[in-house]
């Protein structure tokens, strides 16, 4: 069962976070999947580090794109869940999907919540996921 929050565990000081996407608590491959009606989106990081953070979303922009032109307006959102039903109305295999996901991440120790303080730091990860 996948649980969403605006808070995500994971790790710091290691190799670069990634966007994972979720459809009923299942990962979407975002490299030879159609597009889905609704989604959640999650960042993960390297488990195998010593240091935790905590990824706060802020906010998200999905773009439908067909040919380098926009198809639809974009979607922006500032919650991880994602509603994509007007985007698979009209989506065809080849399109490409942009997500861009805005955020912030706080530093936490195991005696101290990241909403408590430590080093706070923006981020932005732009996917591309080429539509089947």
């Amino acid at each position: 069962m996948l649980a969403s929050s605006s808070w995500a565990a994971a790790q710091t000081k290691c190799s670069d976070y990634e966007l994972k996407v979720y459809q009923n608590g299942q990962e979407v491959d975002m490299k030879n999947s159609p597009l889905v009606s609704s989604l959640s989106l999650v960042l993960v990081g390297d488990t195998s580090c010593a240091s935790m953070i905590a990824y706060r979303f802020k906010s998200a922009e999905l773009t439908l794109v067909r040919e380098k032109t926009l198809v639809l307006p974009a979607i922006k959102t500032n919650k991880p869940e994602v509603d994509l039903t007007e985007f698979k109305k009209v989506y065809q295999p080849g399109d490409q999907l942009v997500i861009e996901v805005e955020g912030s991440t706080e530093e936490a120790t195991a005696d101290v919540e990241p909403e408590e303080g430590g080093e706070t730091l923006s981020y932005s990860v732009v996917v591309n996921w080429p539509l089947q």
